[in-house]
């Protein structure tokens, strides 16, 4: 009798999940929240150490958008950072403008404070959302509605609805459109925000407040000069314009138009990037070529679960050249296997790991086994709550795929 009534009062959560357009995959999300409501081992141990790590982010103050550096504008509510590659001019008493050195991170970006804090607003957001759709339990919900209000709508520290400053580099005054990359972390955020919309504590209130921070955005994104740059863009940064594009158009119910941006844009530039033997040019000619390879990929991952909301499978489209995204998997998969034989320039080590969710998704849209064998012999152990989803009933045959590191 217990266990049925907690079905029941979970049935409305899930159903009401459903209806709503996720970067993540639904099917997976349902299958973890349905193993855990039946007490599967595996399950039950997966939620748990997130839970653990959810005791640190109640505990914790909500980040917001303000920095140590001050924006140009002078305005603390602007969001800035620092364009990773770019360094001091040595020959310069100044050192400005700064130089750019592909691959290599400066360390200044640490005191341009927006960039890590948006990461762990979204973080937050991912793993509380997550918990309280899977187990019911009202806190989470009110902790991911603190950190979305300190983020978003807060009078004092809600940023505003721009990315003027987003990977700034001193010295320079010519407007990059190159900084709305940082933004998929807040749309994600914004899209995950569905989760809690059934929470009693998340007002009307907040949902319109949020909702007309989205809106705003969006004119940013679609009107601003550095908008449509980005959206021009022909490499992995154009992609993941159109990714938070979409995720923006899923918050807002925009279902219409996140069928024209997978088409119009989105499909466009993977027909522009994709090679013929299926490889990604523009990211071989980086120092990091297999990172940003794999990083197209990880854009196109988060675009194939909003278009399967809108009924579309990203897995088996064609581009006007008939080439697809499983192609850049093919050409992947051999150096996913075994990293040791890339051959272009790639100046850090690569953890194959980041392959796993890729070839898990891939392996399951096209019926390749071999791709979903080797996912499983990579493993899991990324400790990103957006990992969570990553458990149905069948895996619980590979527990090494659900072996989480030790929560601290």
């Amino acid at each position: 009798m217990r266990k049925l009534i907690v079905l029941l009062v979970f049935a409305g959560a899930l159903v009401s999940a459903k209806a709503q357009i996720l970067p993540l995959d639904k099917q997976r999300l349902s299958a973890l929240k349905e193993a855990y409501l039946h007490n599967n081992e595996q399950a039950v141990k997966m939620v748990g150490f997130y839970e653990g790590m959810a005791v640190k982010l109640m505990k914790d103050k909500a980040p917001t958008v303000k920095s140590k550096i001050l924006p140009p504008s002078n305005d603390a509510r602007d969001y800035i950072s620092l364009s990773r590659y770019w360094w001091p001019d040595t020959t310069k008493k100044d050192g400005l403008p700064y130089v750019r050195h592909d691959g290599k991170v400066n360390p200044e970006i640490d005191s341009y404070m927006s960039e890590k804090a948006m990461v762990k607003m979204a973080n937050a957001v991912d793993c509380l959302s997550l918990l309280y759709y899977v187990t019911g339990k009202s806190l989470y919900a009110e902790h991911c509605a603190r950190y979305l209000r300190a983020w978003f709508t807060d009078s004092i520290t809600g940023m505003n609805p721009n990315m003027t400053y987003s990977q700034f580099i001193p010295g320079r005054t010519k407007l990059r459109g190159t900084g709305i990359l940082d933004a998929r972390h807040a749309c994600r955020a914004l899209c995950m925000s569905a989760l809690i919309k059934d929470y009693a504590g998340w007002t009307e209130h907040d949902q319109t407040q949020l909702t007309e921070w989205g809106k705003a955005f969006l004119y940013w994104m679609e009107h601003s000069t550095q908008g449509q740059m980005e959206r021009r863009t022909k490499n992995n940064h154009g992609l993941w314009f159109d990714v938070t594009h979409m995720e923006l158009l899923a918050f807002l119910g925009y279902e219409n138009r996140i069928r024209e941006v997978l088409r119009d844009d989105f499909m466009q530039k993977l027909n522009n990037q994709i090679a013929e033997n299926g490889s990604l040019p523009q990211e071989l000619a980086r120092t990091l070529s297999l990172h940003y390879s794999t990083f197209v990929c990880e854009a196109s991952l988060q675009a194939s679960f909003i278009a399967a909301g809108i009924g579309e499978n990203l897995w088996t489209m064609k581009t006007a050249s008939q080439k697809s995204l499983a192609d850049v998997v093919a050409f992947l998969y051999p150096y996913y296997k075994s990293p040791e034989k890339w051959t272009y320039k790639q100046i850090k080590k690569f953890d194959a790991q980041r392959a796993t969710p890729i070839l898990l998704e891939a392996g399951k849209a096209l019926g390749n086994k071999n791709y979903t064998k080797l996912a499983y012999q990579l493993g899991m152990t990324d400790k990103s709550a957006l990992l969570m989803p990553y458990y149905d009933v069948q895996i619980s045959r590979y527990p090494h795929l659900v072996e989480l590191p030790k929560h601290k």
